[in-house]
């Protein structure tokens, strides 16, 4: 069948993790014998371009990030030549990822159209909430990791947005996602548990897969990787993303001031593309500098490197995290992952087997965690081989696409009932 995959961004433009899980979605289709098209948006000229093989339409969008709770409704710069391609590529399947800000939730109305089946996957909460969602964390509540209430409080987007808020945006996407899409999926049971708690349609569950393949690099490639970053002899926390107060960099932080009394020669390897923030982190905590690696954005064989030299894997976000991909590559790669309990981490995370589950307010348990894995070698080697063998067992991309093709033979089953 012939698929068009809508996504905001791809990689390498994406900075986050949704774009690199739809193109790796869109890669595993290809081998199993599916035509794939990708659309996605670019601040520059639109254009049709060839990535590793495959055929990439970017689109023109570039506007204020003000407007986009109002833009990313109805883009006109994507709107019109978004309908023209899709008519004439005359696919079987669109499904939509992360569109909500250049593509626009509008696509999927223009998909509906076009008579093929609509799939939508949520990534994250932005169908419901303007920002990173974290009403139902208590900071108080240190001890907390389950019960919670995803429903928004009345006035919370309008308090986070103000003047950006737009009080159509959350009725028009409902909308669409009840009339205009045939299957719906959410990344994680508790996405899915969030969306319908904020009166979205029901959602299907289809976890996030990875080519373990790709972690298994040479040693050689390791041992370079590692020489570079000058971390050898050292113990290695690595640290996947932007520094930010959401991704729980304060919790972080504090957490290794308590390791680094136990463990003299820890090394935090932040891998992210080079900001102002966090460099003015690592001067506000000057206490920590020796003990900071800054190691930019890598990519393929040199990420896959730099999860194979860590010996844990840190993911404290202090808002609601819907599936994240550090944690999967921590476990593809035998470095055991210290996660947070806000979202739907711990439904691939086994607490006490495969990684640690922990609430990041916590910090003593945070650091407890870290240093446990630090230090102890034969804890961190049962839970790297655990780690691995549930990777192979539940969150292999195969894994991934066979549940994908599953929704779409139902989309498609609706659109011939519909149509006969």
């Amino acid at each position: 069948m012939h698929i068009v995959i809508l996504s905001d961004t791809l990689p390498p433009d994406s900075l986050g993790g949704a774009g690199r899980i739809a193109w790796n979605l869109g890669q595993g289709l290809i081998a199993a014998g599916h035509q794939v098209t990708f659309v996605t948006s670019t601040p520059g000229h639109s254009r049709v371009e060839t990535r590793q093989g495959i055929t990439v339409h970017a689109l023109h969008s570039n506007y204020p990030p003000r407007w986009v709770a109002w833009l990313g409704l109805f883009n006109p710069q994507t709107v019109w030549p978004l309908n023209r391609l899709l008519r004439k590529l005359e696919p079987d399947v669109i499904h939509a990822h992360n569109v909500h800000q250049h593509l626009g939730y509008h696509s999927l109305v223009i998909a509906r159209f076009t008579g093929a089946a609509t799939v939508f996957t949520a990534h994250d909460v932005m169908p419901f909430a303007y920002a990173k969602l974290t009403a139902f964390i208590d900071p108080l509540n240190p001890d907390q990791c389950d019960g919670w209430d995803y429903r928004l409080p009345f006035g919370y987007n309008i308090r986070q947005m103000r003047l950006r808020w737009n009080p159509a945006r959350n009725l028009s996407i409902r909308h669409t996602m009840h009339y205009y899409i045939d299957e719906r999926i959410a990344v994680s049971h508790a996405l899915k548990c969030a969306l319908e708690a904020n009166r979205l349609p029901p959602f299907d569950v289809v976890h996030n897969g990875l080519d373990l393949s790709q972690f298994d690099v040479p040693q050689v490639n390791i041992d370079v990787l590692r020489q570079r970053f000058k971390l050898e002899g050292r113990r290695v926390i690595l640290f996947g993303g932007r520094l930010s107060r959401h991704k729980g960099d304060q919790q972080l932080f504090a957490a290794l001031r308590r390791i680094k009394e136990r463990v003299p020669d820890v090394a935090l390897l932040v891998l992210a593309r080079p900001s102002k923030y966090t460099e003015q982190m690592v001067y506000n905590n000057p206490d920590l500098a020796g003990h900071i690696v800054l190691g930019g954005w890598l990519e393929d064989a040199e990420l896959a490197a730099a999860y194979r030299l860590a010996d844990t894997v840190a993911v404290p976000s202090v808002c609601f995290d819907s599936f994240p991909t550090v944690s999967l590559e921590g476990m593809a790669a035998g470095a055991p992952p210290v996660l947070t309990c806000f979202g739907g981490g711990r439904e691939a995370v086994i607490d006490g087997e495969t990684g640690f589950v922990v609430n990041p307010y916590n910090i003593d348990a945070l650091a407890d965690r870290l240093t446990r894995l630090l230090t102890d070698e034969a804890l961190r080697r049962r839970m790297a081989g655990a780690g691995r063998t549930h990777m192979e067992q539940h969150f292999t991309l195969d894994h991934h696409i066979q549940a994908t093709l599953d929704v779409y033979d139902r989309a498609l089953t609706k659109r011939r009932e519909a149509a006969g």
